[in-house]
């Protein structure tokens, strides 16, 4: 048997034989598949319980509120006869939003007067308030301009004049690459890929700060022995690579629309520079808490640096040069455009010559720091 089969054997039988190796590199790969995503699968936040003051009692303020009411972004859950009432509801948790339909709202409407609504909403969260204000803010613009115009038809215009009068640029709003406008469209992908880099890299260098067993043997042929453990984690991990890239967007119902080819052929030089990353810092970490601790603590900056959370165009120069020594930023930012946006290699030939920079370079350390350490031992 060849130096570097023996080399890929030895290193897959210690994956699966030493526990935290195995526990990091395939039980925490597959329970991240199945548990991560599970938050974000309802995508977008949808019916946002409202709370209904109508001090008017109106056709118009009924007609307000139904049309609130049949937007997906809020629902009419109850409504009230004054505000505190609506105050202790909302502070109660039992509705996220409280709208008020003032006194004479109908007749201010008929009169030609401007007719405010008051609506309130729980601004330390976020993606709940601006959901619940943008349904509100609708059903008032679709009463206005519906109002607009038949104001204008009773003048003598002509109704399809007047309704271009009332709305002179309707917008009409198509997400491109999320559908469904959702967060786990957005963060999901992008997670998956820093996911697979962190657990590569923990376990790489569990197994690299461990030490050997006697029935295990010694160092071989340095590049054989690097190469042949490069060779079972790029083995192992491809079939992770495949699961988190190709078949978990299926499952979940995410965006896939690039070509499996092109996705593979990024993904190799990505995987091949993880693993000499995880092979470079096992050589210069002394201990497996030490490699745990360094990647616990770098997991949430790294995902910082990778311009999904932290847009890459606002991002300091010297912070984007430090993001292009980590491999999931690139990787992140051309896989997401294969697979999300239908991106062709072509398309992310930056990114994946930057992944092949990485390979080199990581490559090098990793060789260099196995002959030092090779040189440690014997002396």
């Amino acid at each position: 048997m060849t130096p570097l089969l023996r080399a890929f054997r030895t290193e897959f039988r210690r994956i699966w034989s030493d526990p935290g190796a195995a526990s990091t590199m395939v039980l925490a790969v597959l329970i991240y598949a199945v548990f991560y995503p599970q938050p974000y699968l309802n995508e977008a936040v949808r019916r946002v319980p409202v709370i209904v003051v109508d001090q008017d009692k109106s056709t118009a303020s009924r007609e307000l509120i139904r049309r609130v009411d049949a937007t997906d972004g809020a629902a009419v859950a109850a409504s009230a006869t004054d505000m505190q009432a609506a105050r202790d509801a909302f502070f109660a948790r039992k509705v996220s939003a409280i709208v008020v339909v003032p006194v004479d709202f109908e007749r201010d409407l008929m009169a030609g007067r401007q007719s405010p609504i008051a609506a309130y909403g729980d601004g330390g969260y976020f993606l709940v308030y601006r959901q619940v204000m943008g349904a509100i803010g609708a059903a008032v613009r679709s009463i206005g301009a519906e109002i607009a115009t038949k104001r204008l038809v009773a003048a003598g215009a002509d109704p399809i004049s007047a309704r271009a009068l009332a709305d002179p640029m309707p917008a009409t709003l198509i997400p491109l690459f999320n559908p469904q406008g959702g967060y786990a469209s957005y963060v999901v992908p992008a997670a998956f890929v820093l996911i697979m880099q962190q657990t590569l890299l923990m376990g790489i260098g569990i197994l690299g700060t461990a030490t050997r067993k006697p029935s295990e043997g010694g160092e071989s042929n340095g590049i054989a022995s690097l190469f042949g453990k490069v060779l079972a984690y790029v083995s192992l991990y491809g079939v992770w690579f495949f699961l988190y890239v190709v078949i978990m967007p299926y499952w979940y119902h995410l965006p896939r629309l690039g070509s499996v080819a092109d996705l593979v052929l990024l993904g190799v030089p990505f995987l091949l520079a993880t693993s000499f990353l995880g092979l470079t810092l096992a050589n210069l970490l002394r201990s497996r808490e030490s490699v745990i601790l360094l990647l616990v603590v770098l997991g949430l900056p790294l995902f910082f640096l990778s311009g999904i959370s932290w847009p890459y165009e606002s991002q300091p120069g010297n912070v984007r040069l430090v993001s292009q020594f980590i491999p999931s930023t690139s990787a992140m930012r051309g896989l997401v455009r294969i697979g999300q946006m239908g991106a062709s290699l072509a398309d992310v030939r930056q990114e994946w010559i930057a992944l092949w920079a990485l390979t080199g370079l990581y490559g090098t350390t990793a060789l260099i720091g196995q002959w030092r350490r090779k040189s440690a031992v014997k002396f």
